[in-house]
This record gives C-alpha cells, sequence and structure tokens, in this order.
C-alpha cells in the first residue's frame, strides 16, 4: 500500500482531487436516486452539491495543467510523425532488438470489419493497453470510429495524453499505412471533426454517418449516435456538467481496479455498475436504443450500429438490427463482423482470447505485411 499513500505528499493534488471525486460521485449517486423516486427536493440537493464538486473539481485541473486547446492537434501530429519515421528505421530495430517480435501476438484473427466507439484518448479512464491489444489480434479490412475516440471536452479543462495514448494513434495510422480502411464517424467529444466530414486523409475517411452493407444482407446505419440524445442536443451545460460527473464516477474506477489487482482480481467497472441501477439512466438506454432503430428504418436501413452511451448491446427489440459497440473506459467491448456474416460484441477484459478456426489464423508478420 506504501505506492499508493506516497501520492499523498506533501505539494501534492492527489488528495484533494480523490476528496473532489468521492464528493461528486456519491452526490451523483443520491441525484439519481432521488430522482427516480420522486423526492425533488433531495434530488435539488444533491445536484447542487455535485455541482461543488465539479466546480471543485475543476479547479484542480486548471491549476495543473495548461488550457491549450491545440496540444490536441500536437499531440495526434506527433503520434503520426513517431510512426512514419518509425518505417525508415525498421532494420536498425530488428538489428538492435532482435527480441522485439516476440512481444507481438503469435496470430490473429481475420475479420471483416471492426467497430470501435467511445475511446475518449486523453481522459484517465481510457484503456489504450487493452484497445491495442485488441487491434493487435484482429485483422479487419474495415475499422470504423464510431465517435468519442478523441476526449476534446476533457482536453480543453486539462491537458493529459501519455504514451499509451501516442501508440493508440501510432496504431491505427499503421492500420491506414497498410492498406486498411478507417472510417472516423464523428461524436459529441470529438465534434472538432466534424469540419472535415466528406475528407479523406491517407487512409481515413471522415464522415458524419455512413451505411454499410453487412454480409447477412443488411445495410446498417453507423453513426454516433449524439444527435439523437435530447440532453446533448438542447441542454449542452447539462451535459458538460454530467460529463464531469461522469469522469469524477470514472476515477473511483482508476483506484478501485488497482486494489483489485493487488488481489489478483479481474477489472470491474463501479461506474457501470451503478449506472444500470438507476432507474432513470435505464429508461435513457431504452428511450435511446428506440429513437436510433426508427433513424436507421428512416434511412432504409435494417440495422444500426452505435455508440454514445457505454451500452454494448445487440438485439432486434424495435424492428430493426440494433448494435451498440460499448466503449473503451468501462466496459472495454467492440463489435466484430465474421466472413460468415456473424456481428459479435467482444469484451477484451479479463475474458480469454477468442480461439479461431484454421481458416481465420493469419501469422502476425504476414498479416502486417
Amino acid at each position: 500500500m506504501s505506492p499508493l499513500f506516497s501520492r499523498f505528499k506533501p505539494g501534492s493534488y492527489a488528495l484533494e482531487q480523490l476528496l473532489a471525486a468521492v464528493l461528486t460521485l456519491l452526490a451523483s449517486l443520491q441525484f439519481g436516486v432521488a430522482a427516480s423516486e420522486g423526492r425533488h427536493r433531495g434530488a435539488q440537493l444533491a445536484l447542487l452539491i455535485a455541482a461543488v464538486g465539479v466546480y471543485w473539481h475543476r479547479s484542480i485541473f486548471r491549476r495543473r495543467a495548461s488550457r491549450d486547446v491545440t496540444k490536441v492537434v500536437a499531440g495526434l501530429a506527433e503520434a503520426a510523425a513517431m510512426t512514419f519515421l518509425r518505417e525508415h528505421r525498421d532494420e536498425d530495430r530488428e538489428a538492435q532488438q532482435p527480441d522485439a517480435a516476440s512481444s507481438l501476438p503469435q496470430d490473429v484473427i481475420r475479420v471483416r470489419s471492426l467497430f470501435i466507439s467511445d475511446v475518449h484518448l486523453g481522459t484517465r479512464g481510457c484503456q489504450a493497453d487493452r484497445l491495442i491489444d485488441f487491434l493487435r489480434h484482429h485483422d479487419a479490412e474495415t475499422v470504423f470510429l464510431v465517435g468519442d475516440i478523441v476526449d476534446g471536452w476533457c482536453l480543453r479543462s486539462g491537458w493529459y495524453w501519455p504514451t499509451a495514448h501516442n501508440a493508440v494513434v501510432q496504431e491505427l495510422v499503421d492500420l491506414a499505412r497498410r492498406g486498411k480502411r478507417i472510417v472516423y464517424v464523428a461524436g459529441n467529444h470529438d465534434e472538432f471533426a466534424r469540419r472535415y466530414v466528406g475528407s479523406a486523409f491517407g487512409g481515413l475517411e471522415v464522415v458524419d454517418y455512413t451505411l454499410h452493407r453487412g454480409l447477412d444482407g443488411r445495410d446498417y446505419l453507423v453513426v454516433h449516435g449524439d444527435h439523437f440524445d435530447l440532453v446533448v442536443r438542447h441542454a449542452r451545460w447539462l451535459a458538460l456538467l454530467g460529463d464531469a460527473g461522469y469522469r469524477a464516477a470514472l476515477s473511483s474506477n482508476i483506484w478501485l481496479n488497482k486494489i483489485r489487482s493487488r488481489f489478483g482480481l479481474a477489472y470491474w467497472s463501479f461506474s457501470s455498475w451503478a449506472k444500470l441501477r438507476v432507474k432513470n439512466a435505464v429508461n435513457h438506454i431504452g428511450h435511446f436504443e428506440d429513437v436510433l432503430s426508427s433513424e436507421a428504418a428512416r434511412h432504409h436501413a435494417q440495422g444500426v450500429i452505435c455508440g454514445h452511451i457505454h451500452h454494448a448491446a445487440m438485439h432486434d427489440d424495435f424492428g430493426v438490427r440494433y448494435i451498440n459497440t460499448g466503449d473503451w473506459v468501462e466496459s472495454c467491448t467492440g463489435v466484430v463482423e465474421h466472413h460468415d456474416g456473424r456481428f459479435e460484441i467482444v469484451k477484451w477484459t479479463e475474458a480469454p482470447r477468442p480461439t479461431p478456426s484454421d481458416t481465420d489464423v493469419v501469422p502476425f508478420a504476414k498479416a502486417v505485411a
């Protein structure tokens, strides 16, 4: 436990940040419970306390980090530059590190398409290492990035961009360089990408939405989904407030899973567990699924693939095939389209790696050639 308590040394913001996160988390949970039970006074008081916690949390980040938004572009440019420069150093690196290939997976799964959303690069909750491992174990012809890949909202209030987040960008640039098709569907947290809708950058296409013809014969509307969230569309201030509270809840995941890992326990998301036990949140998910299914029908599609609400699901409850990719901050889930037309939600946490068939296995060296 000594590494944990060493973070609370004099002059650090760790203890203050933890207290602010706990205050916001508890107040947010109390607000959801009180609101679902119709206790309006209790809900108002809890919302006021949560707002105080959020303000406190944001003030800490203002003291700790710069608010220069241009660093987002600088970080992405650095990752891309490192990837392309690495291509010219391959021979030297192999000579200096003859065992480097042993750290790569020995085989990968051939799939037709990958669908990934809500990575939230630039936040402390992003599970970048798990995402990189997921990408390296799947050889896809097309990768759909279904919104909120970079969290511009969070980066505006405080800069956080570790090496692992650079590595995710490098992995995606590598895929494009190897001739894979990358489709970037802009979301609300990376809404800056919507300025470039219709553009293509070296194998990466930026779109607001797209239609994907599956091998199962269905046309799928691929869209992030924030356009159909009434809070995001009509009460942006409330969405920003909720986002700050959500990030505070995610902070509890980080601390909790550090403790769990010391006891050999698997990853578990407290924030996801709590969210699915608040009646209003569950109702919101159901309404979101209904609206997105109706939007797919309006586009004459037989299915929809989306993200946004961080809740992976696949069903036909509303007359079309509804698929949500989940996220990479809580559930660590992505959607895979196999060459036989099947769509599968893959959870990449404590679950064992998929066992590929002989026809799906390709040596890693050939996959990256």
